[in-house]
């Protein structure tokens, strides 16, 4: 399968909203986008958000979102994947690899110090997912404070 993975810009806003209806649909959630296509374009051209999309004949099937943190007790930067999801039918067959793979190099090259994800206790393939790609587990307790709701 000739799957290609690449770094969205800030017009490159369709693909995006692709990659969100996605997400919707892999995390199977209710919960649905009300950001206009205009605050997309200006999220997408922020040095500090990264889209990264697999797509296969012309349709987005997996990607990820990442923003870049800096740090105060090192002048290199952290990236937080915040979101990363492939297409039930395309799941195995190593398009969240690419994607992954491709992340890490994009912050490689950035000079960023570490990438980061959290996964659930109870999501048992994304916790084999990120140990299988070389991430090192650590356990946190997330405490979440909503807002403004």
């Amino acid at each position: 399968m000739n799957v290609e993975v690449k770094k969205l810009t800030g017009d490159e806003v369709e693909p995006f909203i692709e990659l969100i209806h996605l997400f919707r649909a892999v995390f199977e959630t209710d919960k649905v986008t009300k950001a206009q296509p205009q605050h997309l374009r200006r999220l997408l051209a922020r040095p500090d958000f990264i889209v990264f999309v697999a797509q296969f004949a012309n349709q987005v099937i997996g990607g990820l979102t990442a923003y870049i943190l800096p740090q105060y007790h090192s002048e290199k930067p952290v990236v937080y994947l915040y979101d990363i999801a492939v297409g039930t039918t395309y799941q195995g067959q190593g398009v969240g690899t690419k994607l992954l793979t491709q992340l890490m190099q994009y912050c490689r090259n950035l000079g960023t110090e570490e990438l980061f994800v959290q996964a659930d206790k109870e999501d048992s393939l994304a916790i084999d997912f990120y140990r299988t790609t070389g991430g090192a587990a650590m356990e946190v307790i997330q405490f979440t404070y909503p807002l403004n709701q």
